[in-house]
Order: C-alpha cells, then sequence, then structure tokens
C-alpha cells in the first residue's frame, strides 16, 4: 500500500505540462474550480495520472477513467490497481494498492475551533461531537475535528458513497489505528480498516482500506513525488 505527497505549488511550465495529461472530465473540473485552485488541480491529477502511468507502464495521458454512481473513478482496463486522490491546499495524497478498495482524505487543520464545534454539533453523532468540544485547547479541538472528519471522508470515498453519507458514520474516538468499521445502520456497505497516513504538522490525513478477515493491518508505506529534474 503506498500513499504519495504531491506538493502542488508548481511554476507555470509545469502546471502546462501537467494539465496537457488531462482528460476531458478532468479538464472540466479543474476549469469549475476557484480561480486561487485551478493550477492546484491540475498538479494534483496530472502527478496522479503520471504516478499510475508508471505503475502500469502506460503513457499518463492515455490513461482512462470510469466513474462511480457518486463520482468515485477507477482505472478503465485495470480493475486491480485501485487508487483514491484527495486535495487541499499545498498539498495531495495519491492512494494505490492491488486488487484493495479504498478512499483517502486529507485536510488542513481548521483555523477556528469554534466553526470546528459548530460543525461537529451539527453533523457528528453527539459522543463525537463531546469529543471535539473537550480538547484541551483551540488547537487540540482543530486537529480531533481534522481526525475524525478525515477518517469519515475516507471511509465514504472507499465504499464509493457520498461524504453526506459518511457525516454519521462511528468513527471515534475510541476508534483506534488499523480497526475494522461497518456501518451500523448499513446505510454504507462493507467491512473497512481506518487509519491514519504521516503528513506534517498543518494537515491531518485517513485511509480507509477494505478489510478482509483474519488479516494483519495494512503495511503502508508513504512515498514523495517529485517533478521531474527537480
Amino acid at each position: 500500500m503506498h500513499v504519495w505527497r504531491i506538493p502542488l505549488s508548481a511554476p507555470p511550465q509545469a502546471v502546462s505540462e501537467l494539465t496537457a495529461l488531462l482528460g476531458p472530465e478532468e479538464r472540466e473540473r479543474g476549469e469549475r474550480a476557484l480561480p486561487e485552485d485551478r493550477a492546484r488541480f491540475r498538479v494534483a491529477h496530472g502527478a496522479a495520472r503520471l504516478i499510475l502511468g508508471e505503475y502500469l507502464g502506460e503513457p499518463p495521458e492515455r490513461l482512462r477513467y470510469t466513474y462511480g454512481r457518486w463520482g468515485k473513478p477507477a482505472l478503465h482496463g485495470h480493475p486491480g490497481l485501485c487508487f483514491n486522490l484527495s486535495h487541499t491546499g499545498g498539498l495531495a495524497l495519491l492512494a494505490v494498492a492491488s486488487q484493495r478498495a479504498l478512499g483517502i482524505d486529507v485536510e488542513r487543520l481548521p483555523h477556528s475551533a469554534v466553526r470546528a464545534v459548530r460543525k461537529a454539533e451539527r453533523w457528528f453523532p453527539a459522543e463525537e461531537a463531546a469529543y471535539v468540544r473537550a480538547g484541551r485547547d483551540p488547537g487540540d479541538v482543530a486537529a480531533r475535528f481534522a481526525l475524525l472528519w478525515t477518517r469519515k471522508e475516507a471511509w465514504a470515498k472507499a465504499a464509493g458513497g457520498r461524504m453526506v453519507q459518511g457525516l454519521r458514520l462511528p468513527v471515534g474516538p475510541g476508534l483506534r489505528d488499523g480497526d475494522a468499521v461497518r456501518d451500523p445502520e448499513g446505510r454504507v456497505p462493507g467491512c473497512w480498516s481506518l487509519s491514519g497516513a504521516p503528513v506534517g504538522d498543518a494537515y491531518v490525513a485517513s485511509l480507509a482500506v477494505a478489510a478482509r478477515p483474519g488479516e494483519r493491518p495494512v503495511r503502508l508505506e508513504v512515498r514523495r513525488w517529485r517533478r521531474s529534474g527537480t
């Protein structure tokens, strides 16, 4: 299991080269992004194509994606190579595995602890909202909120669902890295192993991987992507 860290700052020439690799659907989505996020979107998705192309031994611009009901991508003609991409701010993460459904989410730590508490109280189960609210200080409140949020989103993405389905999923505070979880209400199918991914001080990330009975926790290797010539 590999997780690639992709820095999203790049000079205009590099952004143009990565944009040229994108398919029509990705280009359209990139155009819909906020102006300040468009270059980062193109870098994230272009880099993901380069990485996936290396795994498959294929030119990145020739990769074709198919999309699930709620937009989860898969590689056309290569069902055995599973991947998921998440990006925020100046960082993207690409998770890649063989024959293993997965989802990943990375978020910047919230700037406002007050807003984090309000969102937790609005969307999370009562126990989780209380956990966020009980943080030692504003930084701890933000970290608790981001941990639970990324677990929920990674889980929903892994199952091919929508984040609105994931908001009520039970993901803490007693959940440990590698624990297997199921949706007790049956809205999100499958059994999933949740774990954190190391991403640095300003971000929090979580990974959800299809759980297999009796199997050891997933061995995670974090790699850093660098543009050619850097």
